[in-house]
């Protein structure tokens, strides 16, 4: 490395000095729009903007679907997000065509594609509604009944904010574990059209090995349209101008909806998880993709209806090894302890001689939930339709619920071979997870392999015939008791196992919420307002600068170039997940190869964020994320930025593309004009 170069590292590793308590407590920079740090802003960056631009960076800022981020880029509703997060959308609308495979660009409005049940939502409004969800609790509560009157204060909020509010979409929104509630009121756009995707195969280059790396050359984007009316909607009030992009050490700010983090927890939680919670996950996701992959494998039409589902598994795999790794790491855990001994010696010298007693009780939760695990995951239904009408039969017969016959009625019965591969897979793991005499086994499986067990339930339950459930539901309690249906004796054993476990659940949620509020209410005594809350799949911005990192012994850039995507591509030979479309290979000679293409950024980002834009100091548009490094995924539970980083690709990857492979010129005079 050279001087200059080692002095560049030292320069952006201390460019961003965080407030004491996100430093010592590892809570990251995830902020929220009714809490700005202002000073901290000004401070660090010397940054200060006016109230327009916070706006902006708000009603510019969108949640698309029911997983990633967007934002509006022109004033007539154009929408920038990834690829990644509506290729599930375009697949259920594309027909005979491939449309994720191939791409997709509309040469006029009225080419736009609908995309059905798709929505963007935009939060227009926000009030702490702490008092009035938390009004009637009292100290000498038990657990159950704080939260039962909880669930009734927020019921009350939602049913005011809709009367006073109907065309806005409520949400009670739960910050610090329960320590401060919001409501938060978004207007949605329910008419979402697609206007462009490239192929696949660019969005997504390098495939499962490339995810979650850096460098990357991925070109992971998509643009969408919001309509009112049947008309192409007027956002001109609140758009992000599209920008150049930034170059290295410049000051980004990331908007978007981080799904979920879980840096608040304590390091008995995260034991909890890392020996219970993320085995059985990791486990299912594995087993899920080996199946998938192999039906995908037989038939190429299945190939075409899976791949979406694949490529997700694909991505939850990686996640969900790296956050487990962290876990694992005993020097990671020592860091989430040195981080929870901190909190508690402050605690201590603020006069809370007892504090460590919260901690100790936190931690009693946590092994009931790893006891629960199990029973609670396993002796289920296991995805069975069969079951799932067998159970609502059963509920119909013991309680006489109008509501349980209409469930069953509606469980649909269909010859699905993945589901039942699914099936079979869930009772081969449940041999694993619960224990030889347990009698969810003993029901499913009476000495039969689990393959044996699931072959007889279908070929022997007469539940998939809707008129035999007719007749059983006519008959009443008398005739489904006396139906000896097997899909009904099972479901006999098995109903009260699910309420026992799930009345088991909600006596560990209800106490691990009453004492996550308590830790709540000591963060904000000992270390005031300046710490962010865990993410929750709701608005928030970050700060940070573009800046590489040391890695394998080298330097990863700060941005890279189309030069590296084409030399990847011949360094592999084409061959798949570093193939180009042929399309893409005949533009070579035309895209001007050293355009930035993708960069990192110290910017704070989890699942969810895909699809946040990046903004300026002047507010325009400067990137669109897409991904973490492998590092970052540690930030799931701890946040650091020394290797860390979010992965975004550059504004100026976009304009070439759209220019130089689809020549959508229509698409690139709205965003550059």
């Amino acid at each position: 490395m050279t001087r200059r170069s080692r002095m560049t590292l030292v320069v952006f590793a201390g460019l961003l000095a965080h407030l004491p308590g996100q430093d010592e407590l590892g809570l990251g920079k995830m902020w929220t729009f009714e809490r700005p740090p202002l000073a901290y802003l000004e401070r660090e960056y010397g940054f200060k903007a006016d109230e327009r631009w916070w706006n902006t960076l708000r009603l510019a800022s969108l949640r698309f679907g029911r997983g990633c981020s967007a934002s509006f880029v022109s004033p007539q509703g154009l929408i920038l997000t990834n690829h990644h997060c509506a290729r599930d959308a375009i697949s259920q609308v594309q027909g005979d065509s491939d449309w994720v495979r191939d791409g997709f660009v509309a040469s006029a409005l009225e080419d736009e594609v609908r995309l059905p049940g798709l929505t963007v939502q935009q939060l227009v409004a926000m009030r702490d509604v702490t008092a009035a969800v938390t009004a009637g609790i009292t100290a000498d509560m038990d657990a159950a009944a704080a939260e039962q009157r909880r669930e009734a204060n927020s019921e009350a909020v939602l049913a005011a904010a809709r009367e006073a509010s109907p065309r806005l979409q409520p949400q009670l929104v739960k910050l610090f574990q329960g320590g401060v509630w919001q409501l938060y009121e978004y207007r949605i756009y329910d008419d979402i059209r697609l206007v462009m995707a490239p192929h696949l195969q660019v969005s997504h280059f390098g495939g499962d090995p490339d995810n979650f790396v850096y460098p990357r050359y991925a070109v992971d984007f998509s643009f969408c349209r919001a309509y009112e009316d049947g008309k192409p909607a007027d956002t001109s009030a609140h758009y992000f101008p599209w920008g150049d992009g930034p170059g290295e050490g410049d000051l980004v700010f990331l908007t978007g909806n981080p799904g979920g983090t879980q840096r608040l927890l304590t390091k008995a939680q995260l034991e909890y998880q890392r020996d219970a919670r993320y085995p059985r996950i990791r486990e299912l996701i594995d087993a899920r993709i080996d199946i998938m992959r192999e039906m995908a494998a037989s038939d190429p039409k299945l190939e075409k209806a899976l791949r979406t589902r694949i490529l997700g598994f694909e991505n939850g795999q990686k996640l969900y090894r790296g956050e487990h790794g962290a876990l694992l790491d005993p020097g990671f855990m020592r860091r989430k302890e040195v981080a929870e001994q901190a909190f508690q010696a402050r605690a201590k010298a603020g006069g809370v001689a007892d504090a460590g007693a919260l901690w100790q009780r936190i931690a009693a939760v946590a092994a009931k939930k790893q006891a629960l695990e199990a029973p609670l995951n396993f002796q289920s239904t296991g995805g069975s339709p069969l079951l799932l009408r067998a159970m609502a039969l059963v509920e119909y017969a013991a309680t006489g619920d109008a509501a349980k016959a209409d469930r069953a009625r509606a469980v649909v019965i269909a010859d699905d071979p993945l589901q039942a591969a699914f099936f079979v897979d869930h009772l081969t793991r449940a041999t694993r997870w619960l224990p030889k005499d347990d009698a969810y086994l003993h029901a499913l499986l009476g000495g039969r392999t689990p393959a044996d067990a699931a072959q007889q339930l279908a070929a022997g339950s007469h539940l998939g015939d809707n008129q035999i459930v007719d007749q059983l539901i006519r008959g009443g309690a008398a005739a489904i008791d006396a139906s000896r249906d097997p899909a009904l004796q099972i479901a006999r054993v098995l109903l009260p196992l699910v309420e026992r476990n799930q009345a088991a659940q909600a006596a560990i949620e209800a106490e691990e919420n009453q004492l996550g509020a308590e830790l709540a209410q000591l963060l904000f005594q000992i270390y005031g307002n300046d710490v962010t809350p865990d993410a929750t799949f709701t608005l928030r911005f970050s700060d940070g600068r573009v800046a590489g990192y040391a890695y394998n012994g080298t330097i990863a850039p700060s941005h890279t170039s189309f030069y590296g995507m084409f030399a990847r591509n011949s360094e592999f030979g084409d061959r798949h997940p570093f193939d180009l479309p042929q399309q893409w290979l005949l533009a070579k000679d035309r895209i001007d190869p050293t355009t930035p293409l993708d960069f990192v950024c110290t910017v704070d980002s989890t699942g969810g964020n895909s699809g946040s834009p990046l903004v300026d100091e002047e507010g325009h548009l400067a990137g669109l994320l897409f991904d973490g490094n492998i590092e970052s995924l540690a930030n799931e539970f701890l946040y650091g930025e020394r290797v860390e980083r979010s992965v975004c690709v550059h504004p100026r990857a976009i304009v070439e593309t759209l220019r130089k492979v689809y020549d959508a010129r229509r698409l690139l005079r709205e965003i550059r004009r």
